[in-house]
């Protein structure tokens, strides 16, 4: 039956043919457009028919969306007779979080070398871009924040604004949250493309200042009203608080903030140890139910060059990569350096399957060194980076035995998983 209508749709189309080109060769001009479009299309018309060929779709898909590269997180469910899409489990979207090479602070540049630079990112493979904005009333901040999301509303590179919690922030820094709501409510509406939402960075972390008034911000968030202000927030603004496995009153981020984020940006303050950041992604997406875009530190942090600390090892940032790309992440962030070798080898080769097998051993291979104890310093004394692997992995140790016994979470938790109750201590 098949092979029937395809020979009478066959000749169908070879009559049409025909006929169309006869009237071409007179010079109709409706059967010139007409005939061009259908030509023009054929690929697609012929999908229509026979739908197997998925490599071609993909391909027809990557070429009528050059620089959309947000494709990857939609694929067409051929085999579902209502052709629908639903989203892809393999995506993973990659984002810059304010660069150190100053051809790439995007919200430093101007006109066509903003929009260039834009686009580089977008080459490069990145999907977002994180910038920090202090004061939503400075004159100089708003026209350099709107003038970047102009710039981005023509592409498909996503503008995330990050807020500073008082242990970064300064007397300029603007905590009027209710305030900058409303400010984010009107960029949504003005730049609905290109502006995503925003992040409060150092969400559940401590001060290690002596000038703010709570030690650990998330009191200052509770102080300050912030979930008040969180009411008013438009649904189509998204919230990605910055919050740390390690961090304090988790319990108080799922219970408070849980039904006013759209998903956390999650960070590691014990990046130089990844043995337990397989369990710890498992933990922190059972709990929350929500995205988690993981930031990985291709360089050092403040506080650990003031320990005397060497910058993260090439082989520890690819096991980073490796855990984070194949654990429930659902996105990464890339903190400063984005223009490191070792990151630009991942984002150019992380649909490669060789390369993804390597930096899987890279990651078998940190975690057998990092899993030495203390008890075996005599044996860690002629390894580079002793002192980073002992400390951490005290440090992990502590974490997974408060993890694993519940203390991080200081009271019982109620959450509805598929009809059930389950609780977290």
């Amino acid at each position: 039956m098949f092979f029937i209508n395809f020979l009478l749709f066959a000749i169908f189309l070879i009559i049409t043919f025909f006929l169309f080109f006869h009237l071409y060769s007179q010079g109709n001009t409706f059967v010139v457009s007409l005939l061009d479009f259908i030509l023009n299309n054929a690929q697609l018309l012929l999908l229509s028919t026979y739908t197997d060929n998925y490599d071609l779709l993909q391909n027809i898909n990557a070429e009528n969306t050059i620089s959309n590269y947000n494709t990857k997180n939609q694929t067409i469910s051929i085999n579902n007779k209502n052709n629908h899409h639903s989203d892809s489990k393999d995506y993973i979207s990659i984002g810059a979080w304010t660069p150190l090479n100053n051809s790439l602070i995007l919200q430093h540049l101007k006109g066509e070398e903003q929009k260039n630079a834009i686009h580089t990112l977008l080459n490069q493979g990145f999907h977002e871009y994180y910038f920090p904005m202090n004061n939503f009333e400075d004159t100089e901040s708003i026209k350099t924040t709107e003038e970047l999301l102009k710039s981005a509303e023509k592409t498909n590179l996503k503008i995330i604004i990050i807020l500073l919690p008082p242990s970064e922030g300064d007397s300029n820094t603007n905590f009027d949250w209710k305030a900058w709501i409303k400010y984010f409510n009107y960029l949504k509406k003005r730049y609905t493309k290109s502006f995503e939402g925003f992040t409060i960075d150092d969400f559940n972390w401590k001060s290690t200042r002596n000038d703010t008034k709570f030690t650990l911000n998330i009191d200052f968030m509770e102080y300050s009203k912030l979930i008040k202000a969180l009411k008013d927030k438009d649904k189509d603004v998204k919230f990605y608080p910055t919050v740390y496995f390690e961090g304090k009153r988790n319990d108080k981020v799922f219970n408070n903030y849980g039904n006013y984020i759209d998903g956390l940006i999650v960070a590691s303050g014990c990046y130089y140890n990844v043995s337990s950041l397989q369990k710890k992604f498992t933990l922190f997406k059972e709990i929350f139910e929500k995205p988690i875009k993981y930031v990985i530190y291709p360089t050092i942090t403040y506080n650990y060059s003031r320990q005397g600390y060497n910058p993260p090892t090439d082989r520890l940032i690819q096991a980073t990569l490796s855990i984070a790309s194949n654990s429930t992440a659902d996105g990464l962030i890339i903190w400063q350096d984005i223009n490191k070798s070792v990151i630009q080898e991942y984002l150019v080769n992380k649909d490669n399957k060789e390369y993804l097998a390597n930096i899987l051993k890279m990651k078998e291979s940190q975690i057998k060194d990092e899993k030495i104890t203390t008890a075996n310093l005599k044996k860690l004394l002629n390894l580079p980076d002793t002192e980073q692997y002992v400390n951490c992995q005290k440090w992990s140790n502590r974490y997974d035995r408060h993890m694993i016994n519940g203390k991080i979470y200081h009271n019982k938790k109620k959450k509805m998983t598929n009809g059930k109750k389950r609780y977290y201590k």
